[in-house]
């Protein structure tokens, strides 16, 4: 599992930089409110992908990774052409709800269309573990639409709307340069029954996910819907920050244990794969735990150094927040959801989106009036709390996720070592700039290393001596 989550890894980080480089640039070029333009366009094609597109996503690795697996391309195509026939009535349902948005509907529309069938390929490699493929697409995906963006954005002053059409071209560009490999041939052609199987596991899902993506994205339309979308755009700004940060990670390491984790049950060994999720989850928070924790440390200068001048103030106390929920959310998609996943379980999965989403709402009513945007990263963070809790305990009614106490220990006290120097060293070097920022990040990773290995954190001391990867 290594060797994959290495690859994986590779094409999130090298996006991610893509990602940095594209809120150092934006968050300077466009104001608050176009950027919040930006960031409320993201959300609603984030909810049409998941809502039209959730199905295909959900069911593809499912079914394809497992014994005798079915090529279901075609069929896939067919009905996501079908599809399309939508458009219109998402805008004018867009229209409805949101009378003011009608500048950037079509871009946002045209993006969840791009999102949800570019996935459809990113599945398709990791469910053949074709990793090369799935690397450089990822890549290429964001190096585009960096560039696209410079163009629309700064050439043609396009604002808001040009970062949204510069992202939809991005996908499209990418879905075309990595057609070849994708569509060879033999192709098995439209089939009803596995339509019917993709729609009967995948349906679900898409109901469980289309509840997920709403709680995800709840926050930033009630912000830029209450305090408009200058406010939008400063907390997105913030929230995009951390996501390059802990949500790339995560999804790396979530691409490799899924499809292992399938053969594992399809094959029938139950030992493997309760080692498999256990080494899974330890690994998954000696990546992301450190990267909150220093995030965290070093948010006030983080935010200074990246984002624009107007972004600064509110990013510095926004970062801590939400770099937590974002580590609690990446536990719920890339270790909790595993097993209703290996069950078939997308009730159970709904279940724990509907706590989230409740809890979110409730407390975003709460907190939004009294505490600005502040408030939203609260709610945001004490949702994401509520629905780790209540999914691991959904997870016993599907497949039983086990619970390894000295594997969390070993990361929480490589992480508290770390971390403890490293604010002590932010202290001193108080003031801003890339050096003063620099030496903070490098002594935690070195921290942070040394005790891991002499912790063993994920293993990490024993592959080192025997060196040679470890499969799982």
């Amino acid at each position: 599992m290594i060797r994959q989550v290495s690859s994986y890894m590779t094409a999130n980080v090298v996006s991610a930089m893509f990602g940095f480089a594209s809120v150092v640039l934006f968050t300077r070029v466009l104001s608050p409110h176009e950027y919040g333009i930006y960031i409320i366009g993201f959300s609603i094609s984030a909810m049409i992908s998941t809502v039209l597109f959730g199905w295909v996503k959900a069911s593809v690795v499912r079914i394809t990774a497992e014994e005798g697996a079915l090529d279901l391309r075609l069929t896939t195509a067919y009905a996501s052409l079908a599809l399309m026939v939508l458009i219109p009535v998402f805008m004018e349902g867009a229209r409805f709800f949101l009378p003011d948005a009608s500048e950037y509907l079509l871009p946002a529309i045209v993006l969840g269309f791009a999102i949800g069938s570019f996935e459809f390929y990113l599945e398709i490699f990791r469910a053949r573990q074709q990793t090369s493929f799935y690397m450089w697409s990822t890549i290429a995906r964001a190096a585009l639409a960096l560039a696209i963006a410079c163009v629309l954005v700064i050439a043609l002053d396009l604002g808001g709307r040009g970062l949204l059409l510069s992202v939809a071209l991005s996908y499209i560009l990418t879905m075309l340069l990595y057609a070849r490999p994708l569509w060879q041939r033999p192709l098995h052609p439209f089939d009803m029954s596995i339509l019917k199987e993709m729609l009967h596991f995948g349906l679900p899902m898409t109901i469980s996910g289309a509840v997920f993506m709403l709680a995800a994205t709840l926050d930033r339309l009630v912000v830029g819907a209450y305090l408009g979308e200058h406010a939008a755009g400063v907390y997105g700004a913030s929230a995009d920050l951390v996501r390059q940060v802990i949500l790339f990670p995560g999804v790396a390491i979530g691409s490799a244990v899924v499809p292992i984790a399938i053969r594992l049950m399809t094959q029938g060994n139950p030992e493997a794969l309760d080692r498999h999720m256990t080494d899974s989850m330890e690994l998954l928070l000696a990546v992301l735990a450190p990267a909150t924790a220093g995030m965290a440390i070093i948010a006030a200068k983080l935010a200074n150094l990246i984002l624009g001048p107007e972004f600064h103030e509110a990013a510095s106390m926004l970062i801590p927040i939400i770099v937590f929920a974002w580590l609690l959310r990446s536990v719920s998609y890339q270790f909790v959801h595993v097993s209703f996943q290996l069950n078939k379980k997308p009730v159970l999965m709904g279940i724990q989106g509907v706590t989230i989403l409740a809890s979110n709402v409730a407390c975003m009513a709460l907190l939004i009036p009294r505490y600005q945007v502040i408030g939203a990263a609260w709610a945001m963070l004490i949702s994401e709390a509520a629905g780790v809790v209540v999914g691991y305990m959904l997870s016993r009614r599907a497949y039983r996720l086990p619970f390894d106490i000295r594997g969390i220990a070993r990361v929480a006290a490589a992480t508290a070592i770390m971390a403890l120097p490293t604010y002590l060293i932010d202290r001193h070097f108080a003031n801003d700039g890339l050096v003063n920022l620099v030496l903070p990040v490098i002594a935690g990773m070195v921290l942070y290393a040394l005790a891991a290995f002499a912790l063993n954190v994920a293993g990490i001391r024993n592959r080192m001596k025997l060196r040679l990867p470890a499969e799982a």
